[in-house]
This record gives structure tokens, C-alpha cells and sequence, in this order.
């Protein structure tokens, strides 16, 4: 037993001294094998839109973090050569490039959302040196122009300048200071004893760097006596110390390349100060270097490697590695803040691992409840391992444990497949079937003996205590874990189907991330600043909960997952689930999680998400293999055209799955799609239209607008399509069809007229009969109008007369016996009368029925109105008795041309409707004359009418009925005579109704003979 626990250390130890020299850094090297045209980077730079530049022997070259694109004499008009020395940029962020020969060049942009490409430019429009910025004041250039025209036999080939003010020329053994003060350069110093390694620090002054840790700093043309050398431990480096170095300038300092380590030489407490910042990073003949801090990448450029691009990794194993640490490892148990258990290895942050006497394989569960116990199962049996003994002993067996949690104390609860129960003083009590015949595959106590039960027929929340399920969701699916955020808000995750969030009873499916990896999340982990972490079997990603959020409530559509896997220093992209716990945090908040190949350890507070946030940009456009100028306002295709293809491209150095650009066809369908890796976006066909090409980031923090790109497109019409084809077919339809037009109208109108000659006749003696017959049906219509009207106006005139009849002789029924002879005259005179009046009034009718065979005519008659007043009166007087009203006339002497019978049945109508209307008043009858009229007025002390029965009265739109039939025969008769009538009335104190007629001196002839014609 002690050889074998002999040789489990000897291994163990041979893995310590493998993990020593694991790599700190993930570098990343490109060459002629992927991308460079020539492996030699002689400068790096990165211009204002984010693009990373090369500086190589064979063109320059573009770089955004996915393709490398080539500038050479064939791209660039009027280069003479390919060979660059140098790049430079301006202060306001231009970058420029400087060629063998002299010939400068810099990167512009054509429009807005094209991509930069150089330009050559004339010679000596700008000077670019080989540090600091590219200067461009005139006066300055005048100067550095006639100084390098005439140097003769000692070049100085090499330039640093801080400013536009502030330049410093130098070969191999001089140095030189320019200013605006100076006419010419002028040397400051000679060095002949060492050869010194030049780097502007931070821009603000010239280090130039000797042997033996010496340091001369030059500012404005003087020594700065106070940096005279560099502290920290690049001071003891032996290969710096005897100058076998390179200093390169940086934006917050300078660096050093000693042997194969690189420092950072900044400011501290006013004086030079060095830090390590990679070491044991082999970089062949190291010509360049470039550090974007956002980015916490440095940029390496080699004179015979091509480009080197290091990063430190934030993802890291255990300190110390053994071959146990580096397989497949699931559930791990915390010992302390810097200790956990794993497999059969006890693991800190600073010691070096030992194992265990235990074997539990892959264990999918652990617990240590924090007292020096470990709990495991192993053979299907639980066992409790003393960790500083090492000694162990069975508990229970048959239960096949996937959880353990505290219950009181000394007591724990557990669960198995099947159920839960409880161990009391090591012993097994309590156990309960689970309620439902459903695999538990993990569990999570929320509050005491209550759980959430994750099991392969949903989520279960479960009481244990009375052993019943309150509730489940999913049911068809297997749970793979849950996270509690709180009562009301609950993370769940399902084998391959996603995951939950289960807010205030409601259910939200939460979107499934990039290339569906979150199908399957192993676990839900809140960092405390907002995020969630979740380890998935395709990498592990981060995310703000408050955009999950968003997603649920649908004020987001998308929410932006930020990935990481191989590419940021992952072993794998396969983290493991399953296990309980899943994670563990350790001292400082570091993160372990399970994977395939071992523990990953990170501090999640710390390592901070680089997301694309450049602009989109259009590279190039070509339309059936030919190139064609971008220009943004947009593109003309002809309808014949059959590939549209445009590379675009956004600068982004870090996980090329963050990027995720797509595309969508405006006008052609709603759908995005993915942009190809090459960033190539093709389009076969469209048919004619206006288009518009959007392409959009889909992840990531986006600013503004520069996370989108827009290309207007047109696709022409053919000819036969287009509006000016439409107006000449028009046109020339219509002067065809005008000719045609033309002649058959000369035709048809010759037939025309001979036919109008014939229609013509007929029509006139068409006409006349229809004339004819039209006047004959008027005069019918007309005539039997009126016969209804003077019909219905005898009849009402006859009421009267009867009534009086009916009165008289009901009378002298009731009364004959007591009446004398002198009474019984009178009532028969008044019977008499009554009779005789019927029988004019009969015999009238009679007569104008004889009449309406030949045309009913006006008799107009001059005639005293007061005989006519006299006449009405003695028809009434009898009548007036029934309600007890008097009858007053006013003696007139007026006369009237009118016809007596229609006056008179006006009259009747008005008195009538009088007596009727008022008891025990009276009725005054009257005339006079006013204004060439005669007024005749009925006045009664009766109801009276309000306005509405005036309005009713002097209507004419009503149908002849039982109700407002003798307003509408006094309107009828007043039309015949010419006549008109006035009300004048106030409820409750009676009316007066006036006759308005023309008080003609002569008869009216106007009415052709008196006759009225039939139905007026």
C-alpha cells in the first residue's frame, strides 16, 4: 500500500513540474501561411476607425481581426515601390506610411461606411518619421526637405518627433534637434562610446537608452537630468545591462525587449520604473510593438515572423496540475476559502494537490458540510470521509444520492433517484418515496424541508415534510438544474430545450444565444454585478440579467450573449452540469467550474468583455466579377445583372463569435441572415425595384448609427418596363388609333346626318304628340286633383248644416208636445232653412260634378260682403246655441270680386272650427280694407293655438286624413281665389285667422276665362 501511495505522489509531482511551465498567454501568430503577403512587420499602427496597419516588404496591409487585405502598386496608383519603413500618425489620428523612395502615403476613407484604404500622396506633404507623430507644419517641412537634400556622405535615416515643434534626427553615432527657433537641424550629441536604443516616452519626451542601465532623456533640444536610469527589475536583466535590448515607445511609457521578456517602463514617483508585463514570449528579431489597452492585447511585429498577437489569459487552471486535474471532472465540494475537493484530489490556490483515499470516478455529487466531513457515494453507498485522518466509513447503501443539504443540526437532508430522507447522527430515518414516478436528477432546498426538485418529467416544488408535489412546471421536459433567485423569480434549465425564467407565475422562454449553445445551461451564476455566467457544452458565456429581463417583459428583442471559449484561453468549450455543486466560489471571488478537460478557475469581476463597437464598413463591390466604385448614395443594376457581391467588414480583435454580423434585403423580405466569415455578402438576383442593403451588428455595445450599414439599391427595369417605353407605346396607340378614329368618324358622320335628317322629322311629330299628351295627363291629373279636393270640402261644408238638421229635429222630438204653435213655427222655419241649405249645397255639388266634364271654371262676381256674412250667420245661429257662443258681425259695406262659393266655404271652415274650439264665447266676423286689401277676420275668445299647431296649420306637406283636412282645403280654395291667410293667437285667449285677398275694381281675366286648370 505505501508503494503504491509512493508512486500516485511521484506522479503527482512530475505534473507539478509539467504545470510550471504552462502557458500565461495566448498568442496568436500570422505569416505568409494566413494572410501576410511577406513576413516581415517592419511598423504596426491603427488608424481612427479601428483598422489594424502593417507595415510589411511587400505592401501595406489591413487588418480587422478576421482578414488581412493588401495595399501594393497595383492597388495604388502611381506607387513606385511596395516596401514600406514606417507608420506614422498625425495629432489629429491620420495615419500615414512611409515607402523606400521616399513616397508617402495615407489611409482615408472615400465616403462614409467605406472602408480606409491608402492614397499616395505628393512627396514632402507631410514628413513621417519612425516614432511619434507624422508632422505636417510647412515651415517645419521646408526645413527637414532642404536639410535631407543636402547630407552628403552621413545619412540620417532615422526621425522621432514628438510634436510639430519638436524633432530629433539620428544615425548610428549622432543626434540631431530640430525646432521652429532653428533654421537647420542641430546636433546635441555624439555617441561614440555605446550604441543606444531610442523610444519617445509616452510622448512627451526622447529616452535614449545605453548600456549598463543608463538613461539620457532629451526635451525641447535638452537633457532632462532627472531620468538617468531605470528602476525595478528590468535593472538586474543581464542582456539588458550589457545592451542586448530594443526600446520601442508606448502611449503611457516605453518597452524594453530583453532576452524573451518584455517590460513596461512607466512613471513612478517621478522617475523611471519598470514592470514585467510578458515574460518568456519568443518573438524572432522583434521590430514593433503596439498595446490597445480596451482591448489588454499587445501587438507584436517580427522582421522575419510576420505578427504576433499575445493576450493574457484570464481563464487558468489549478496551480498545480496532475493528471487526475486535466480529465473530465464534475461536482466539487468547498473546504475552505482556498480548498475544495474534486474527484479524489484536495486542490488549494497555493499548495499542491492531494489525493484522497477514496474512488468515486466522476462523481455527480458532493457535499462537506464544513467541519473537516466529506460526504460521497461510492458503489451505490454513502460514505463520510474524515479529511485530516483520511479515514472513512459506510453510512447507508441502496439510495443512489444526487443531494445533500443541512437540515437542523447534526442532521442532513438527502436525496436519491427515488426519494428524500434524512440522516440523524449518521443514520439513515425518514426516507419517502418522491409523490410521482419521476428520475430526480437534482435538487435545491429553498427554505426547511422544502425543495425544488429537478426531475425528468419537469420542475417540482416539494414538501417533505408532508410529502406531496405543490406545483410543477415543464413537465415534459428533463430538468437539468434551477436557481432561486427569489421566491417569486426562478432560472431554470432543461436538457436541450432551453431556459426559463419563472416570474409571478408566468413562464418565459429565454432566447437560445449564438449557434443555439444555451440549449443546455449547467448553471445559473450571479456574479453580484449584474451578470449571469453560464457554462454551457459549446462556451461559456455572459450576460446581463437586466437584458434577460427586458427579453421576458418584450422590451428587448434580442438580447447579446458575449461568448467565450478556446480562443480566450479556455482548455474546451465543454463545461460539465449535472453535479451538485456545479460551481464553487474560492478566496478573492474566484470561479471554479467542471469541464471536459479539468477545472477553470477566473475571477469573473475582473475580467472585462471586449465587444465590437466600431462602425461597419464596405471593402469592395462588385457586380458579376467586375469592381465598381462604392459611393453611399447608392447603386444602379441593370435588370440583366446576376451576382451582387460586397465585402464588409467591422474592426474587431477578439472573438470573431462576438461579432456576428447579418444582412437583410430591405424591400425583399423582412428575414436577416448571417454574413459569410470572409464577410462576403452575395445577392444572386432581384427583380426590378428599390432596395436597400442593410447590414447590423447583432451583438455586442453598440453607440450610434455606425453599427449599421446602408446601401441604397436600384435595380433598372428592361426597356419595356420602363415609364418613357410606356408613353411611346401610348403615344404611338393613340396616333394609330386617332387615324383609324379619324376615318371612321368621316364615314359615320356622312351616315349620321343622313340619319339625322330622318330622326329629325320624326322626332318633331313625335314630339307634338307627346306634347299633347302630356298637357291632356296634366289637365287629368290636375282636374281629378281638384275633384277630390272639392269633394272633401263639400262634405265638411255639409256637417254643418246637418248638425243643424240633427239639432232642430231632435228637438222638436223631444219637445213637440209641450212646444206652442208660435215655437213650432219657429223650429220648423229653422228646419226649413236647414234643409234649404243642404239642397245648396247639394245641388252646387251636383253642378260642379256637371261641370268637371268640360273644365271646372272660377266664377268671379262682384258681390256685398256683408249679404255673404248675413247668410253665414243664420247657418250657424242654431249651431252657436249647442256651446253657448255668440256670434258677433261686423256690418260692412265692402264689396269683393271673388267667387262667392269658394269665399264662402273658407269662411264656413274658419267659423266652424271657431265654434268648435270655444264654450261660452264669442265669434266676431269682420272686414276691412288696407293697402289695396280686403282683411277678413275671425276672431274667436277660445283656446287659441300655440306655435307648433300654427306651424301644423299653415303646413302644406301633410296627406289629407281625418286630422288637418280643412287646413289643407282653405290652403286649396285660398290658392283658387288668389288669397292668402294670417294667424294670430295666444293660448288660453283665442285666435284670429285673417283673409287676405286683392281688391280687384274689375274682373281678373288673367286666369284665361275664369278657368282653373284640372289638379291645381
Amino acid at each position: 500500500m505505501r508503494i503504491l501511495l509512493i508512486a500516485l505522489i511521484s506522479l503527482i509531482m512530475h505534473g507539478f513540474s509539467a504545470s510550471a511551465q504552462q502557458e500565461r498567454f495566448i498568442v496568436s501568430q500570422y505569416n505568409t501561411d494566413n494572410g501576410l503577403p511577406q513576413n516581415s512587420v517592419k511598423d504596426i499602427a491603427f488608424d481612427e476607425w479601428g483598422y489594424c496597419w502593417l507595415a510589411t516588404e511587400m505592401g501595406m496591409v489591413r487588418y480587422d481581426g478576421q482578414r488581412f487585405v493588401t495595399y501594393g502598386p497595383s492597388e495604388i496608383p502611381g506607387l513606385k515601390s511596395a516596401r514600406l519603413a514606417g507608420l506614422t500618425a498625425d495629432a489629429r489620428g491620420t495615419l500615414y506610411a512611409r515607402l523606400y523612395g521616399e513616397q508617402i502615403i495615407k489611409v482615408a476613407v472615400s465616403g462614409p461606411h467605406a472602408a480606409p484604404a491608402p492614397k499616395l500622396l505628393p512627396k514632402w506633404s507631410v514628413h513621417v518619421g519612425l516614432q511619434g507623430v507624422a508632422v505636417d507644419d510647412q515651415r517645419m517641412l521646408d526645413k527637414l526637405a532642404y536639410f535631407y537634400n543636402h547630407l552628403g556622405q552621413h545619412p540620417f535615416l532615422f526621425s522621432s518627433s514628438i510634436s510639430n515643434k519638436e524633432i530629433y534626427l539620428r544615425n548610428e553615432n549622432s543626434l540631431l534637434y530640430l525646432s521652429p527657433e532653428l533654421k537647420a537641424p542641430s546636433k546635441i550629441r555624439d555617441y561614440t562610446s555605446g550604441k543606444p536604443e531610442y523610444a519617445i516616452f509616452a510622448g512627451q519626451f526622447l529616452a535614449c537608452i545605453l548600456p549598463g542601465n543608463r538613461v539620457e532623456a532629451w526635451k525641447n533640444g535638452r537633457l532632462m537630468s532627472v531620468h538617468t536610469s531605470i528602476g525595478g527589475p528590468l535593472a538586474s536583466h543581464t542582456r539588458f545591462l550589457s545592451g542586448d535590448f530594443h526600446a520601442f515607445p508606448g502611449h503611457d511609457g516605453l518597452y524594453v525587449y530583453a532576452g524573451d521578456d518584455l517590460y513596461k517602463v512607466m512613471l513612478r514617483n517621478g522617475r523611471l520604473h519598470s514592470e514585467i508585463e510578458l515574460e518568456g514570449v519568443h518573438v524572432p528579431f522583434l521590430s514593433c510593438i503596439r498595446f490597445l489597452p480596451r482591448q489588454q492585447t499587445y501587438y507584436l511585429g517580427s522582421a522575419t515572423d510576420g505578427l504576433f498577437v499575445v493576450q493574457k489569459k484570464q481563464f487558468t487552471a489549478p496551480r498545480f496540475s496532475s493528471p487526475v486535474l486535466d480529465q473530465s471532472l464534475y461536482a466539487q465540494a468547498k473546504l475552505g476559502e482556498d480548498s475544495l475537493i474534486v474527484r479524489n484530489m484536495l486542490v488549494s490556490m497555493d499548495r499542491p494537490p492531494r489525493p484522497l483515499p477514496i474512488d468515486i470516478g466522476i462523481g455527480p455529487w458532493f457535499f462537506a458540510p464544513g467541519n473537516g466531513e466529506l460526504y460521497y457515494e461510492q458503489n451505490f453507498k454513502l460514505n463520510k470521509l474524515y479529511i485530516a485522518s483520511g479515514q472513512s466509513r459506510v453510512i447507508t447503501s441502496g439510495h443512489g444520492m444526487v443531494h445533500m443539504s443541512q437540515a437542523d443540526k447534526g442532521q442532513y437532508f438527502f436525496g436519491s433517484a427515488n426519494g428524500f430522507g434524512k440522516l440523524v447522527n449518521d443514520k439513515a430515518v425518514g426516507y419517502k418515496e418522491f409523490p410521482q414516478k419521476a428520475n430526480i436528477l437534482f435538487a435545491r432546498q429553498i427554505r426547511p424541508s422544502y425543495f425544488l426538485v429537478c426531475t425528468e418529467k419537469g420542475l417540482k416544488w416539494y414538501d417533505y415534510e408532508h410529502n406531496r408535489i405543490d406545483k410543477s412546471v415543464l413537465e415534459s421536459m428533463p430538468i437539468r438544474t434551477v436557481y432561486a433567485e427569489t421566491a417569486d423569480k426562478i432560472w431554470i434549465s432543461t436538457y436541450g430545450k432551453g431556459f426559463y425564467l419563472l416570474q409571478n407565475k408566468k413562464l418565459y422562454h429565454m432566447p437560445t444565444g449564438p449557434r443555439q449553445a444555451l440549449t443546455t445551461v449547467h448553471s445559473f451564476i450571479e456574479d453580484g454585478q449584474g451578470f449571469f455566467w453560464l457554462p454551457s457544452n459549446n462556451g461559456l458565456f455572459k450576460v446581463r440579467k437586466s437584458e434577460l429581463q427586458a427579453f421576458a417583459e418584450k422590451r428587448l428583442d434580442k438580447v447579446n450573449f458575449f461568448r467565450f471559449d478556446r480562443t480566450d484561453g479556455l482548455p474546451t468549450n465543454e463545461f460539465n452540469g449535472g453535479c451538485d455543486p456545479s460551481y464553487i466560489w474560492l478566496k478573492d471571488s474566484l470561479l471554479s467550474l467542471p469541464s471536459m478537460k479539468g477545472l477553470v478557475w477566473f475571477y469573473p469581476h475582473k475580467i472585462k468583455p471586449y465587444y465590437p463597437n466600431e462602425g461597419i464598413f464596405a471593402d469592395s463591390l462588385t457586380v458579376k466579377g467586375r469592381s465598381i466604385p462604392f459611393n453611399t448614395r447608392g447603386i444602379a443594376l441593370s435588370p440583366d445583372f446576376k451576382r451582387l457581391s460586397i465585402h464588409v467588414s467591422s474592426p474587431y480583435f477578439g472573438n470573431p463569435e462576438n461579432l456576428d454580423l447579418e444582412y437583410q434585403v430591405a424591400g425583399l423580405d423582412a428575414d436577416w441572415h448571417k454574413v459569410e466569415k470572409n464577410g462576403e455578402v452575395t445577392i444572386a438576383s432581384l427583380p426590378p425595384g428599390d432596395y436597400k442593403l442593410l447590414v447590423r451588428r447583432n451583438s455586442g455595445d453598440i453607440p450610434d448609427s455606425r453599427a449599421q450599414f446602408v446601401l441604397p439599391v436600384e435595380v433598372q427595369p428592361w426597356f419595356y418596363n420602363t415609364w418613357w417605353f410606356y408613353v411611346f407605346c401610348i403615344c404611338v396607340s393613340v396616333g394609330i388609333g386617332y387615324l383609324l378614329f379619324k376615318r371612321r368618324l368621316t364615314k359615320l358622320q356622312k351616315e349620321a346626318q343622313e340619319l339625322e335628317n330622318v330622326i329629325s322629322a320624326r322626332t318633331r311629330e313625335l314630339k307634338s304628340a307627346v306634347d299633347d299628351l302630356a298637357k291632356s295627363e296634366m289637365a287629368l291629373l290636375e282636374s281629378n286633383r281638384f275633384k277630390d279636393h272639392v269633394i272633401t270640402m263639400v262634405l265638411h261644408d255639409m256637417r254643418s248644416p246637418l248638425r243643424f238638421i240633427s239639432l232642430i229635429s231632435g228637438n222638436l222630438l223631444k219637445n213637440h208636445k209641450q212646444l206652442t204653435s208660435s215655437d213650432l213655427d219657429a223650429y220648423l222655419g229653422d228646419l226649413h232653412m236647414g234643409t234649404q241649405n243642404l239642397l245648396g249645397f247639394t245641388e252646387q255639388f251636383f253642378m260642379w260634378i256637371s261641370t268637371q266634364q268640360q273644365g271646372f271654371k272660377i266664377s268671379k262676381n262682384l258681390f256685398p260682403l256683408n249679404a255673404l256674412f248675413e247668410e253665414i250667420a243664420s247657418l250657424y245661429k242654431e249651431l252657436f246655441k249647442v256651446n253657448h257662443n255668440r256670434l258677433t258681425i261686423v256690418r260692412t259695406d265692402l264689396e269683393c270680386i271673388s267667387d262667392y262659393q269658394i269665399l264662402s266655404v273658407i269662411i264656413r271652415n274658419l267659423i266652424d272650427n271657431a265654434n268648435k274650439n270655444t264654450t261660452d264665447g264669442e265669434i266676431t266676423l269682420s272686414c276691412r280694407e288696407e293697402n289695396g286689401q280686403l282683411l277678413i277676420s275671425i276672431s274667436d275668445t277660445g283656446q287659441g293655438l300655440n306655435d307648433e299647431q300654427i306651424a301644423l296649420f299653415m303646413s302644406r306637406d301633410r296627406q289629407t286624413g281625418n286630422r288637418g283636412t280643412g287646413s289643407l282645403l282653405i290652403h286649396t280654395m285660398l290658392d283658387y281665389i288668389n288669397g292668402s291667410i294670417l294667424i294670430a293667437s295666444q293660448p288660453g285667449k283665442g285666435s284670429t285667422f285673417t283673409i287676405l285677398l286683392q281688391n280687384l275694381t274689375q274682373f281678373d281675366t288673367s286666369g284665361q276665362d275664369g278657368s282653373v286648370p284640372g289638379g291645381s
